[in-house]
C-alpha cells in the first residue's frame, strides 16, 4: 500500500478524499443522477461554456461533456486531483479544459460562462467569497448553482461547532443558502430539499468501499494521524449519517437575459 504523507494538516474526511484514491469516483451524494438532473435544471446544453468549480474526480465534467455536448472548463486547487480527472478525460477521449486555481479568486475574465456550476464543496470556503467570484465570472442570464450539504432546522449548535472542528465545514440551512444567493446579487433563486440522496449515498459508499476498503482506510489513518485520528474520522462519519445532516440544491440567475440557445 503506498501511503502519501500529509500529517501536517489534522485528520479529517476531506484531507482522506484528497490525498488518498479511495476507489470511489463519485464523492457527491445523488451521484450522476443528480448532476443530470442539476445540469438540466442549469441549462446546460450542447456548445455551452460551463465552468465547474472544484470538479475532483472529474466524473462531472466528463459527463457534460459527453452527455451534454458543452464546453467544460474545470477548475480544482488540488494537482492530484486534477491527474486523476485529466487521465480519465483522456483515457475516453474527451476535450476538457483544466485549471487549476483558487475559488476564491477564479482566474478568468468577467462574463464569460453560460453556466457555472459547483457539487458539494462550497460548505468548506469561504462562501459569500466563492459565490461572488462564481457570479462574476458567469454571463448575465446565467445559472449559478449548486448542491451541498444542509442542516436540517432545529440541529443543536454544538453538531455544528463539531463539524467545524473536525472539517472546517460550514454547511448553512436551506434558507441560509438562499440569503448567501440573494447577497451575491442572483435572482430566481430555486431551492430544492433533497435530503433523500443521503441515505442511498452512504449504503453506496460502504458497498463499494467493501470490508477490504475500509480496512484499508483505517490502516491510511492510523499511520498517518494515529488513533486520534482514526476516532475524529469516524466522529465525522456519525455527523454524515446523523438526522442533522440534509442535502440541497439551490440554483439562481445572475440578472440579465438568458443565454440563447444554439
Amino acid at each position: 500500500m503506498i501511503i502519501r504523507k500529509y500529517s501536517s494538516g489534522r485528520p479529517s474526511i476531506e484531507r482522506l478524499i484528497e490525498n488518498e484514491d479511495l476507489g470511489i469516483e463519485i464523492l457527491h451524494p445523488g451521484g450522476l443522477a443528480l448532476t443530470v438532473e442539476f445540469a438540466r435544471l442549469c441549462g446546460v446544453r450542447e456548445d455551452a461554456q460551463v465552468l465547474e468549480v472544484a470538479s475532483g474526480t472529474g466524473e462531472t465534467s466528463c459527463l457534460l461533456t459527453s452527455e451534454f455536448g458543452a464546453h467544460v472548463t474545470c477548475l480544482d486547487l488540488s494537482s492530484l486531483m486534477l491527474l486523476r480527472a485529466r487521465s480519465k478525460a483522456r483515457r475516453r477521449a474527451l476535450q476538457v479544459g483544466w485549471v487549476r486555481g483558487d475559488a476564491h479568486a477564479l482566474p478568468f475574465a468577467d462574463s464569460l460562462f453560460d453556466a457555472v456550476l459547483s457539487e458539494c464543496t462550497l460548505c468548506y470556503l469561504d462562501k459569500p467569497r466563492a459565490l461572488r467570484e462564481m457570479v462574476r465570472v458567469a454571463r448575465p442570464g446565467a445559472a449559478v448553482g449548486i448542491h451541498d450539504l444542509c442542516w436540517q432546522p432545529g440541529t443543536p449548535e454544538q453538531v455544528k461547532q463539531r463539524l467545524r472542528e473536525l472539517e472546517d465545514e460550514e454547511p448553512e440551512t436551506r434558507e441560509g443558502w438562499r440569503a448567501l444567493f440573494e447577497g451575491a446579487g442572483l435572482i430566481t433563486i430555486e431551492v430544492q430539499d433533497r435530503s433523500d440522496v443521503i441515505p442511498d449515498w452512504i449504503r453506496g459508499t460502504r458497498s463499494q468501499l467493501g470490508v477490504l476498503g475500509y480496512v484499508r482506510i483505517a490502516a491510511t489513518v492510523l499511520q498517518t494521524w494515529g488513533l486520534h485520528g482514526l476516532r475524529s474520522v469516524l466522529a465525522s462519519e456519525r455527523i454524515f449519517a446523523s438526522p442533522h445532516l440534509g442535502y440541497a440544491l439551490i440554483i439562481g440567475r445572475k440578472p440579465g437575459p438568458e443565454p440563447k440557445s444554439t
